[in-house]
């Protein structure tokens, strides 16, 4: 029997809302101490309800870090080509775009980049992947400004691949700090200190590079 669109539209949200739920429990909890019986409570089904989504935590998680990493792909990939051509501009378009994501979700930058999956080799391996493919992503467009002499500050070649690494790495663990409460800064000024050591650090004069702004969904 074909299942009717409604019925659809609501399993999807309610797997949305489990979700949510979950996000926000292993961020206030951690993975190792978080129950699913606490997560199926925090968003008002059975446990029963949430096995039939989510057969175990691993798997819960998983969904959770997978969905983050989509939202980050769609809102980078629209940041990205608003930005044009220009590839430094590119890149900084990325590395905003997931700032500013990650801001208007607390909940999901605690479990991406910080210390809550504790318990979970396989969530941090998931975490890793994200954080490697937005790192081939920015090296990507660092090589093409190096290739078309945009990088002209520097004394040195710069290397694309270990530069986007630190590039990534001082955005993931400032906003670890972020969201763990240990950074007192302003969300809306973290991008602007951590954008003038990041182009710095390539060689790029920050006058030629125009900033463009995440779209929201």
């Amino acid at each position: 029997m074909t299942t009717s669109p409604p019925r659809q539209a609501r399993a999807v949200e309610r797997r949305e809302l489990l979700l949510d739920s979950a996000a926000r429990v292993f961020a206030q909890r951690g993975f190792a101490e978080a129950q699913m019986d606490e997560i199926a409570a925090a968003a008002d089904t059975s446990k029963g309800g949430l096995y039939f989504h989510f057969p175990t935590k691993e798997a819960l998680v998983a969904a959770v870090i997978g969905r983050a990493g989509d939202i980050l792909r769609r809102r980078v990939n629209r940041a990205m080509t608003a930005a044009g051509d220009d590839p430094v501009t590119r890149a900084d378009a990325a590395l905003a775009t997931l700032i500013e994501t990650l801001s208007a979700h607390r909940s999901l930058a605690r479990v991406l980049v910080s210390e809550t999956l504790g318990g979970s080799a396989a969530a941090h391996q998931h975490v890793a992947e994200i954080e490697d493919e937005f790192t081939d992503l920015v090296a990507h467009e660092l090589r093409r400004a190096l290739d078309s002499g945009q990088l002209t500050l520097l004394d040195a070649p710069l290397d694309p691949e270990l530069t986007a690494r630190a590039w990534v790495g001082m955005v993931q663990s400032t906003l670890a700090a972020w969201a763990a409460g240990r950074l007192n800064t302003p969300i809306d000024r973290i991008y602007p200190e951590l954008r003038r050591l990041l182009l710095r650090s390539a060689g790029v004069p920050l006058r030629t590079v125009n900033r463009t702004h995440a779209t929201k969904e």
